[in-house]
């Protein structure tokens, strides 16, 4: 009982699992959480409401390009996020690495 508790209580910290969207569920990859993780993403984003930073939901209702995606994190701008304390830089984070989260991120349908 004691591994299952610390193993969800690891899923909700990581946000391992999924996102509810107007479409049902979207799963997020392995690959992609990996990526969250690794970048500490997490730490102020989450699947759904807010964090500190917006979650993914609400960044992809933003209707962002992958390279607007990009440059969002290599340089955000505290006037696109009203409401949210601004970002600092992100300039450690591959691009390969940011460009697959957009590619996921882009894929996100919002609740309607």
């Amino acid at each position: 009982m004691k591994i299952s508790s610390l193993v969800c209580f690891l899923s909700l910290m990581f946000g391992l699992g999924s996102i509810q969207t107007g479409l049902g569920q979207t799963e997020i990859p392995k690959s992609v959480n990996e990526l969250f993780v690794k970048h500490t993403c997490f730490t102020c984003h989450k699947a759904e409401g807010k964090l500190v930073g917006p979650s993914w939901v609400d960044i992809a209702s933003k209707g962002m390009k992958k390279g607007e995606f990009v440059q969002a994190v290599y340089a955000p701008n505290v006037a696109n996020w009203p409401g949210y304390p601004p970002m600092m830089p992100m300039p450690q984070v591959p691009k390969k690495d940011l460009e697959k989260i957009a590619d996921w991120i882009i894929k996100i349908k919002p609740k309607v």
